[in-house]
């Protein structure tokens, strides 16, 4: 029987990731979208402490609007001898006015950000994306899993950076012992199987 859930995030991007890593599961899963449902006009705030309780608030947020269990997560971070980067965007923006920047400029300021975090750890530093994932049930019952990803953040740019994931440009996966943004498909899911794996471990139980 087919399995539904409801991606709790209005973000494109992060929606077609979860598709292509969901599809990696294994699992028979169809996938709804706050635009499914008519949910696109609400706005959460994020004023969680941890990750954990970040990625918990984006699930109630929709929690009684739909019938079906309800997958969010929140994605932190780590630099050693930095500890958990947070809001990093919000940072990196500082006084601008969002509104005012393209994507492009947005982009450009995210990566120089990122290339200064690695500068002032000498150019190259131990580090690691965290994400916590939560699914919420109707019933209320809920859930909680934990990935994590090695890599050496650098000042180096190693190609063309995406513009909604710019950093991807300048860290090599402790997996692969490769630049991320020279992956080939095959290698790009070997670095995101700890998402894989934790994706199905809070959905099949």
């Amino acid at each position: 029987m087919k399995k539904e859930i409801f991606l709790a995030t209005h973000n494109e991007a992060k929606i077609q990731r979860f598709k292509n890593l969901l599809g990696e599961t294994g699992l028979d899963i169809k996938i709804y979208t706050p635009k499914d449902f008519g949910l696109e006009d609400i706005e959460v705030e994020e004023n969680g402490k941890t990750l954990a309780e970040n990625s918990e608030i984006k699930a109630r947020a929709y929690f009684g609007k739909v019938n079906i269990p309800i997958l969010a997560n929140d994605t932190g971070f780590w630099v050693e001898g930095g500890g958990l980067i947070d809001a990093p965007k919000r940072i990196a923006l500082g006084e601008m006015e969002k509104e005012n920047l393209t994507k492009e400029e947005i982009s450009k300021t995210l990566l120089d950000f990122w290339k200064g975090i690695a500068t002032k750890h000498g150019g190259r530093v131990s580090a690691a994306w965290i994400e916590v994932f939560t699914l919420l049930n109707p019933d209320g019952i809920m859930r909680k899993e934990e990935s994590k990803r090695e890599v050496i953040l650098t000042n180096q740019v190693f190609g063309e950076s995406h513009i909604q994931f710019p950093m991807r440009a300048l860290y090599v996966s402790i997996t692969t012992n490769k630049p991320s943004i020279q992956h080939t498909k095959e290698e790009e899911l070997l670095e995101l199987k700890p998402i894989t794996d934790a994706l199905l471990k809070i959905l099949s139980k």
